[in-house]
């Protein structure tokens, strides 16, 4: 059985990662499901997020949510599930040792379905480097172009106040670290490029033979 493609789709909050998996999924001719962590992670109990200043508590055994300004909980519905926000700006997520097994897992899960035969576009924020190192562990024998979305940071922010639909914080708490590890096997600029440019342009990565080193390359660099 062949293994199906993997497009991980990269960028920080408010980078377009959904408008680009819909237009590819409108593009291709086999079918490609979408999925990410913001699909996964509300299915979790509530518990598992802790809003926090940063300083009481420090640390979560799954996510810890650090903003400013206010730290009030609420809990909305979002995607079939549970999301977690506080009152104020996010300013960062800490992950401890019980998020970074899920997100393990994830990934994991994502190198079955590849294995399969099933064609996946995986939308992600990856801000810390262990989940990068859990994730090309995971996938780093499957067929992954691995894509950064990059957009200039205040666009990312407009972007995020003007759907409404989360906290402020997030695109401007990620910017500087999404893409920390500087290597990919396609970088596309979603501030210049509509969703179903960046769409096509992955197509034509993925039917042209475009090479798919990026996540083998940093496998090897977290294994020394």
């Amino acid at each position: 059985m062949d293994q199906g493609n993997v497009v991980w789709l990269n960028g920080t909050s408010s980078a377009g990662k959904s408008s680009v998996a819909k237009a590819l999924q409108d593009v291709m001719e086999r079918p490609y499901l979408v999925t990410g962590l913001d699909h996964f992670l509300p299915r979790l109990p509530e518990r598992c997020f802790v809003v926090s200043d940063g300083i009481d508590p420090p640390a979560a055994e799954h996510f810890l949510l650090v903003y400013r300004g206010g730290t009030a909980r609420t809990v909305a519905p979002r995607d079939g599930g549970e999301t977690v926000y506080g009152s104020g700006e996010l300013v960062e997520v800490r992950i401890g040792p019980g998020g970074v097994r899920l997100v393990a897992g994830f990934y994991r899960g994502i190198a079955a379905l590849a294995a399969a035969g099933i064609d996946v576009v995986v939308e992600a924020v990856v801000h810390d480097r262990r989940v990068l190192e859990a994730a090309v562990a995971a996938l780093r024998d499957s067929p992954v172009l691995f894509v950064g979305l990059h957009l200039p940071r205040e666009v990312a922010v407009r972007r995020e106040r003007e759907r409404g639909d989360r906290g402020p914080g997030g695109a401007a708490a990620f910017f500087d670290l999404v893409h920390a590890h500087a290597r990919y096997d396609l970088e596309l600029d979603t501030d210049a490029l509509g969703p179903m440019e960046c769409a096509l342009r992955i197509k034509r990565a993925l039917e042209d033979g475009h090479p798919r080193h990026a996540v083998r390359a940093l496998a090897g660099g977290a294994e020394q």
